[in-house]
């Protein structure tokens, strides 16, 4: 019975922590490329993106693995939490 509420836990947090990396990902990017516009440095680059930042898509990567990662925790602890006397 106590499996099912660590891996309960556990897929929570994960879930938790892919939502706010999603987030921070969509917060950075806004900040990063409206920086840029205010700057007038490259208009091209606010308007194409390009060249791609791969550090701003990290964080969106992160964030999706972290959250599948959860939900299958959540479906496993709710199953074991289920059928454990």
């Amino acid at each position: 019975m106590l499996q099912g509420h660590i891996i309960l836990a556990m897929g929570g947090f994960f879930l938790l922590l892919g939502i706010i990396f999603i987030l921070g990902n969509r917060r950075e990017k806004k900040k990063y490329y409206n920086s840029i516009l205010l700057t007038r440095r490259d208009i091209k680059e606010s308007i194409t993106h390009e060249p791609d930042r791969p550090w701003l898509h990290a964080w969106q990567i992160g964030g999706w693995t972290s959250f599948i990662v959860g939900v299958v925790l959540l479906i496993i602890g709710g199953i074991l939490w289920y059928i454990a006397p």
